[in-house]
């Protein structure tokens, strides 16, 4: 991978991208300015030690903090005598913290850090500073800067925390209130002009991180604890899904054994629970969780999750037994990803009520853990052996994917099949595509190309006919 450093630039340019106008100039008692003042304002903090602090909402204040302080908060607060999650104002960069020391990412390099984020599917990183003891501080610019409302700060986090498993960052150094090194000359050693938008970093957290909703079971409703594949079973997969106010606390312990009978260690089973946790409508204290995975794997703690409880708070039954036998890891069966998904989604098709399914593109190929390319894919396979069929409806962030099952009881004629053709008015229909959330299948599948650029829908595809 080339690496294209840009030159170096001035500090307070840096750490203008940032923080724009959220302050001034230079201190108010020199001089009033519009900018950095009211309910737009935001105070930096700067440290030494991490501990101390100093807070300032100017440049010129800022440039003079720098020359003595190492530590700064890339996002900024609306009170400058307390730095916390609740005093949070914008949030203006993810930024992750790559060690290598301790023995982690040892002899890490960053082309190898960014082959990682490369590999992850994140969008190129704004710029990254090396560290004295050699870690990494990953930052990704916020195209728009995002009011720090609680649920936006709760999202925050577990994008922060779900790069930083992606990338191999400190899962210990996660929240929007930390402190990162101060972006400087000698420090910078990978700058671009990306910047990415909280949207984006959604839709890579749906795409590449929300698992598979359906499951392959040799007996359904009954797993084997011996095994591993336990929270592939529907009653955890509603567990994960989240949970009411009333059972956070059970239901964070039974997730915590439950990792621990998958072979998480306690610090990837607390990673994961965190994760869990923000998502909750209302999350439990970070404490509690940090508890309930300690409770967990202490020695003598029980083998595994009870069963009763595991029934009691997902609604669905869940029992031990001997013949539970998961599937192999998708990356294992090398040469039947696709026909599978295409029967995942024609068994959850199957289930859904009037056997269809409607929602964006990009939500549906999360559903069934696929790639936004291996969704394409997988539909085209399906819609030319006739299985289903596919519709558009609305414009734009509006527009919504209508994926339907083929009724197993039609069968066509010969007459029927001769007579019917693609040139049909009332079997195609070309809808524009606006944008990314529009079905785009550029694939071609048996002889039968679907052009880019159109989404064409076809109620019947037959043997050997495409579209026009």
């Amino acid at each position: 991978m080339s690496i294209a450093v840009q030159s170096k630039v001035a500090q307070d340019h840096i750490l203008r991208r940032f923080f724009r106008s959220q302050v001034q100039e230079i201190p108010s008692r020199h001089k009033q300015s519009s900018a950095g003042r009211g309910y737009d304002f935001g105070w930096i903090y700067t440290s030494q030690d991490c501990h101390t602090y100093n807070a300032c909402r100017s440049y010129e204040t800022l440039d003079l903090h720098a020359q003595s302080n190492t530590y700064y908060t890339p996002n900024t607060f609306f009170r400058n005598d307390r730095r916390a999650q609740d005093t949070l104002r914008w949030l203006n960069a993810v930024v992750l913290d790559v060690d290598t020391k301790n023995g982690h990412n040892e002899g890490l390099i960053l082309p190898d850090l960014l082959d990682r984020i490369s590999t992850a599917g994140l969008p190129q990183p704004s710029l990254i500073v090396r560290t004295p003891s050699g870690g990494f501080h990953v930052h990704f610019i916020l195209d728009q800067p995002r009011k720090a409302y609680s649920n936006a700060v709760r999202r925050y986090q577990l994008l922060q925390r779900t790069i930083a498993e992606a990338i191999g960052a400190d899962l210990q150094a996660i929240g929007a209130e930390r402190f990162f090194r101060i972006p400087n000359d000698s420090n910078i050693i990978f700058q671009t002009d990306s910047t990415v938008s909280f949207d984006e970093l959604n839709d890579w957290y749906w795409i590449n991180n929300v698992e598979s909703r359906t499951s392959h079971f040799r007996a359904a409703g009954r797993a084997d604890l011996s095994g591993r594949g336990i929270l592939q079973h529907p009653a955890f997969q509603a567990l994960l899904r989240g949970v009411q106010i009333g059972a956070r606390d059970q239901a964070a312990y039974t997730l915590a054994l439950a990792f621990k009978v998958e072979g998480y260690s306690d610090e990837e089973a607390a990673a994961k629970l965190h994760t869990w946790n923000e998502i909750l409508d209302t999350p439990l204290p970070c404490r509690e969780i940090e508890k309930k995975v300690k409770s967990a794997f202490r020695e003598g703690a029980k083998k595994g999750p009870k069963a009763s409880f595991v029934t009691e708070l997902s609604g669905i039954e869940f029992q031990y037994g001997p013949i539970w036998e998961p599937a192999k890891p998708r990356e294992e069966r090398k040469n039947s990803h696709f026909d599978e998904w295409a029967n995942d989604v024609i068994e959850s098709l199957k289930a859904l009520p009037g056997n269809e399914i409607v929602d964006s593109q990009r939500k549906l190929a999360a559903y069934w853990g696929m790639s936004l390319s291996s969704f394409q894919h997988v539909i085209g396979m399906l819609i030319e052996s006739e299985r289903i069929t596919v519709e558009v409806t609305g414009k734009g962030r509006t527009a919504k994917t209508i994926i339907r099952l083929v009724s197993d009881e039609v069968e066509l004629s010969e007459s029927d099949h001769q007579s019917s053709t693609v040139s049909n008015k009332s079997d195609v229909q070309i809808f524009n595509v606006p944008d990314s959330n529009t079905l785009i299948l550029d694939t071609e599948v048996g002889g039968a190309g679907l052009l880019v650029g159109q989404f064409v829908y076809v109620h019947r595809l037959f043997p050997g006919h495409g579209p026009p």
